[in-house]
C-alpha cells in the first residue's frame, strides 16, 4: 500500500512530463481510422463481452446492491500522453490496454452489476492538445465526432429503452459536456431519458435549466461534477462559485464539510478498497477540498491536486449513492 496510492496519483503527471508530443501541425497530420462501432472490438467496455468494467475490488464480497435496466455510456479520460500525433490510434494496443486497466478497471467498475457499461474507444486528443489551441481544437474535434457516433448507435441499436446515464472523467467529461450542448439539449425526447450525468475532473458550469446540477443526494435528471484538490488549494486555471461542485461524500452542492465517518473508503492501485473514515471533503469556490485524518503513511500520499484520483477516493460512496439515487424509479 505504501506504493500503490502514491503511483496512481503520481502516474498522470510524471507521464506528462516526460512525454512525446506532436510538434507538426494538425492538417499534416495522416487521419486516423474511424471506428467502427457496429463491431465489439471498438468498445473497450461493453455488456456483451467481460471486461475490467465487470470486476469489483477484491476485498468487497459483501456486496449485495444490484438494479436493472439501467445504460452506463462512459467515455474514459486521456490515456495518450506519449506519442507524436494529435489524435490516438484506435488500434494503439498500448493505449487499449492502459485504457482498460486504469480508467475502466478503477472508474468504470463503479457501476458494476447496477448498470450496463458502454465506453467506446475514440481517437482522444493527446494531453499535449489541452495546450495548444490550434491544433489541440481540431484534434478535440475529431475525437469528440467519434464519441457523439459511438452515442447515437448506441441509442439506435444497444438501448431498448433502457433508463440512461452519461459518466465521464477529463477529457471524457469534456466531450460529454459537448455531447449535451451539441445534441442533447436539441434532442428533448432523448435528453428525458439521460437520468444522469457524472461530469467529473473538469470545471462545467449549469449546462440549462433543463439539465442542472444535482443539489441533493436523490437528485435525478441533473449532473454532478467535481474536481478534487487539497484543502486550501487554489489552482493556476478555472475555480470560482459559477463552476458546478458536487460533494460526493454528502452528496450536496454546498455547505459543511463531510464527515469523516461517512467517507467509505479509497480504491487502491492493488484493487482494495481501504481506509474508510479517512477523508472529509467540502466545496469551495468550484473546488472539491479535501482533508486526510488518520491515514497511515499520510504524508505518502499529500498532493495539492488529486485529479488522477476523482473517482478513486469516493469509490464506494459513488456506488451507493448511485444505487440510492437510480433505484427511485418514479419521479
Amino acid at each position: 500500500m505504501k506504493k500503490s496510492f502514491s503511483l496512481i496519483l503520481a502516474c498522470f503527471f510524471f507521464s506528462s512530463c516526460v512525454s512525446k508530443i506532436p510538434l507538426h501541425s494538425f492538417e499534416e497530420e495522416i487521419p486516423k481510422t474511424v471506428p467502427d462501432y457496429t463491431t465489439l472490438d471498438q468498445w473497450i467496455a461493453h455488456p456483451d463481452k467481460f471486461d475490467n468494467s465487470d470486476l469489483l475490488p477484491k476485498n468487497l464480497i459483501d456486496d449485495t446492491l444490484c438494479l436493472d435496466s439501467i445504460d452506463v455510456f462512459f467515455i474514459y479520460p486521456t490515456s495518450y500522453v506519449r506519442g507524436d500525433q494529435w489524435n490516438a490510434d484506435i488500434a494503439d494496443k498500448k493505449i487499449n490496454r492502459k485504457t482498460h486497466n486504469n480508467a475502466i478497471k478503477y472508474q468504470a467498475s463503479v457501476f458494476c452489476g447496477l448498470a450496463n457499461v458502454y465506453a467506446p474507444i475514440y481517437r482522444q486528443i493527446h494531453i499535449h492538445g489541452y495546450n495548444d489551441n490550434n491544433n489541440g481544437v481540431k484534434a478535440f474535434d475529431v475525437a469528440y465526432k467519434d464519441v457523439e457516433r459511438a452515442f447515437k448507435y448506441y441509442l439506435k441499436h444497444y438501448n431498448n429503452g433502457n433508463r440512461i446515464v452519461i459518466a465521464g472523467h477529463s477529457q471524457g467529461t469534456n466531450h460529454a459536456e459537448k455531447l449535451f450542448t451539441d445534441f442533447l439539449l436539441k434532442n428533448d425526447s432523448i435528453l428525458k431519458k439521460v437520468e444522469l450525468s457524472y461530469m467529473i475532473g473538469m470545471p462545467i458550469h449549469s449546462l440549462i435549466k433543463e439539465y442542472p446540477a444535482c443539489e441533493n443526494p436523490l437528485d435525478r435528471h441533473c449532473f454532478l461534477s467535481w474536481r478534487t484538490f487539497s484543502h486550501g488549494f487554489y489552482p493556476s486555471y478555472k475555480y470560482g462559485d459559477k463552476i458546478a461542485v458536487t460533494n460526493p461524500i454528502n452528496w450536496r452542492k454546498n455547505g459543511a464539510a463531510s464527515l469523516y465517518n461517512s467517507h467509505e473508503g479509497i480504491l487502491f492501485r492493488d484493487f482494495k478498497l481501504k481506509n474508510p473514515k479517512c477523508l472529509s471533503a467540502v466545496v469551495h469556490q468550484g473546488l472539491l477540498w479535501v482533508t486526510f485524518e488518520n491515514l497511515p503513511m499520510q504524508r505518502l500520499y499529500e498532493r495539492n491536486d488529486y485529479h488522477i484520483a476523482d473517482y478513486n477516493l469516493f469509490w464506494m460512496n459513488i456506488r451507493k449513492n448511485f444505487y440510492e439515487r437510480m433505484k427511485r424509479v418514479s419521479d
